[in-house]
């Protein structure tokens, strides 16, 4: 860019010069050139042109020595996917892909990144859990029954309530009330005192008692 600029302001003061019946077109030629070569120069030098992915690689050391929480989306994906060249036998990079791209609306990639956890560990409860998630979000909200065999899955594994809350959906979805209330009871039972869910939880389990 730097040598585009240079270059079109040699040849504006060319054409100034022309106009006046000053013109002398080698010079002016030749101070193009002399740009042109020493921009190529400088980036032969400095920019490694044999070395394309260099400055990839130089990006992703210095987000090594920043702080995570400062990442942009791409950039905690590129580390990710690093983590995961360097350790294909670790679930951990893609699960935690997973749930970058699940919270940013990708659920097809989330699910493939899930996947590949599993693959990596079949018994990873978060992978499932984020598995099941991804496929009721490509699914528009409806829990298959491929889905509810991973919450059913995560929720024998971990202390959270949020298998328990899609099984109770899905129990809903097909008027299965008291299925649903006992999978909200759980749910609330292994909701924090802060968890903003807990109303949504009792609420439905009253309604679904009556």
């Amino acid at each position: 860019m730097l040598t585009a600029i240079v270059t079109v302001w040699g040849l504006a003061v060319y054409r100034r010069a022309e106009g006046a019946g000053e013109a002398q077109p080698l010079p002016a030629l030749a101070a193009c050139a002399l740009i042109v070569l020493t921009a190529v120069g400088v980036y032969a030098a400095v920019g490694h042109p044999e070395l394309p992915g260099a400055s990839y690689r130089e990006r992703l050391e210095a987000l090594r020595h920043r702080n995570p929480a400062t990442y942009t989306f791409d950039e905690a994906l590129a580390v990710l996917a690093e983590a995961a060249k360097s350790d294909p036998r670790d679930p951990l990079p893609y699960l935690y892909s997973g749930d970058l791209l699940l919270r940013s609306e990708r659920p097809q990639e989330a699910a493939r990144a899930y996947d590949a956890a599993l693959r990596r560990d079949p018994e990873l409860a978060e992978a499932m859990l984020g598995l099941g998630k991804a496929m009721v979000a490509a699914e528009g909200g409806t829990v298959s029954p491929q889905a509810l065999e991973l919450f059913r899955q995560a929720g024998a594994r971990m202390n959270d309530p949020a298998p328990w809350i899609y099984l109770a959906l899905e129990a809903m979805q097909h008027d299965r009330g008291a299925e649903a209330r006992r999978y909200w009871a759980e749910a609330y039972a292994r909701m924090g005192p802060d968890d903003p869910r807990r109303a949504m939880a009792q609420r439905f389990s009253r309604e679904l008692g009556r």
